[in-house]
């Protein structure tokens, strides 16, 4: 838990006044917050990961939200958990939230190959000829003048 926003610790923690998490972290207090709410709790205390009811649930999970980052990313990740259909999923170890993962991991390389194809090298200087080549009365009085 850091006090001040890193590159590693880039995500404001719900549950720690002032606290910056990293990923894992942050997507294990989002299934917490769910299995909270499944289980009729309502809302969690701050720094609920200390109780003993909530420290092995909190400790399997965020073991299981690491494993996942480093296999899909950890914005997929984030966008699954927060689309629609995981409003019930209280686990990490769902199959069902391993498939709407891969779908969001497919929809993210799409676009990032999208992307790539739009891509322009503006440091280069191209010119384009004229496709013009009709003789004028006044290119032709030019060429006379030669």
């Amino acid at each position: 838990m850091a006090k001040k926003r890193t590159q590693k610790s880039r995500y404001p923690s719900r549950y720690s006044p002032d606290g910056w998490v990293h990923a894992g972290q942050y997507i294990t207090e989002l299934i917490c917050e769910k299995k909270a709410k499944a289980d009729g709790v309502g809302e969690l205390p701050l720094k609920f990961w200390e109780l003993k009811d909530w420290l092995k649930f909190y400790k399997y999970q965020i073991t299981l939200a690491n494993k996942l980052i480093k296999q899909y990313g950890e914005h997929v990740i984030i966008s699954a958990l927060n689309d629609k259909r995981m409003w019930k999923t209280w686990s990490l170890r769902s199959s069902f939230l391993k498939k709407v993962i891969e779908e969001y991991k497919q929809k993210e390389e799409l676009a990032k190959s999208i992307a790539k194809k739009m891509e322009y090298d503006f440091s280069e200087k191209k010119t384009f000829e004229s496709s013009n080549n009709k003789k004028t009365i006044v290119s032709k009085l030019r060429d006379l003048d030669l």
